[in-house]
């Protein structure tokens, strides 16, 4: 299946598959794989439902397994196996879902503020019933007024202290279609999402976790996810919180050329 994608650096190079997060899309990324461009190869695709991938049936059934085998039938088009994945938040959890599913297909992974589910039941209903109400307020109300509610929530609270760097982030969001988000975000809910806590121990390739110390919850996600991965480290990034890419983006390309 082909996704569209943006690419950057010379297709020799080590390839290096970047996945955004919810409401995102590749060309977020441009601004740090540039400095990466000159050592790997950087595709950057949309995802499913996301920016120009928005081509298959709106009622076709969207789940992690759906997705995953997408993603390896784009990365095997284009010729990219193994890659490097980098995944944040939606992407990071669509990222490890595949590492766990695909080992062998993952030269090394990166997740940014990404969680491997919920593994209790009640916990599972609970976050997925949140996000039925989250995507029918979506379509109710309209993308505008959801996009504001959306960065409302405590986990943006870092990125509020950044005015015009919010203000960015919100008009980007907007271009997006209402009706594919709030089918990603009943679909691909954590709350459906299977938990691959119990996958972890298997994962063979190098993976670097990072969170923001502003983020406490992915930080300490983190901590939880490295103690039982094999070949984990992790790092904490001062003065940020759930998206660290955006908010240090010096820091962020650092430790990933470091660990690349």
């Amino acid at each position: 299946m082909s996704w569209p994608y943006l690419q950057r650096g010379r297709r020799q190079n080590p390839p290096i598959v970047f996945l955004h997060g919810f409401m995102g899309r590749g060309a977020n990324w441009l601004p740090l794989v540039e400095p990466l461009a000159g050592h790997f190869y950087c595709l950057l695709p949309d995802l499913p439902g996301h920016g120009r991938n928005t081509q298959l049936p709106l009622n076709n059934p969207l789940n992690f397994d759906a997705v995953t085998d997408a993603l390896f039938s784009f990365l095997h088009t284009v010729d990219t196996l193994p890659a490097g994945l980098v995944g944040y938040s939606l992407g990071g959890r669509l990222a490890l879902y595949f590492a766990a599913k695909y080992p062998t297909a993952v030269s090394a992974l990166v997740l940014e503020g990404a969680s491997p589910g919920l593994a209790a039941e009640p916990a599972r209903r609970e976050r997925a019933a949140l996000d039925d109400r989250r995507a029918a307020e979506l379509v109710q109300l309209g993308l505008a007024e959801f996009v504001e509610r959306w960065y409302q929530m405590e986990l943006f609270d870092s990125l509020r202290r950044q005015p015009e760097l919010l203000a960015q982030t919100k008009a980007r969001r907007l271009h997006n279609d209402a009706r594919w988000l709030a089918k990603i975000i009943r679909e691909l809910s954590p709350g459906r999402q299977p938990a691959v806590w119990e996958q972890l121990a298997q994962l063979p390739m190098p993976v670097l976790l990072l969170a923001g110390t502003l983020d406490a919850k992915f930080t300490a996600l983190a901590g939880q996810m490295a103690a039982r991965i094999p070949r984990a480290q992790v790092q904490i990034v001062p003065n940020a919180g759930h998206n660290v890419h955006l908010e240090q983006p010096a820091a962020f390309t650092h430790l990933l050329r470091e660990f690349l």
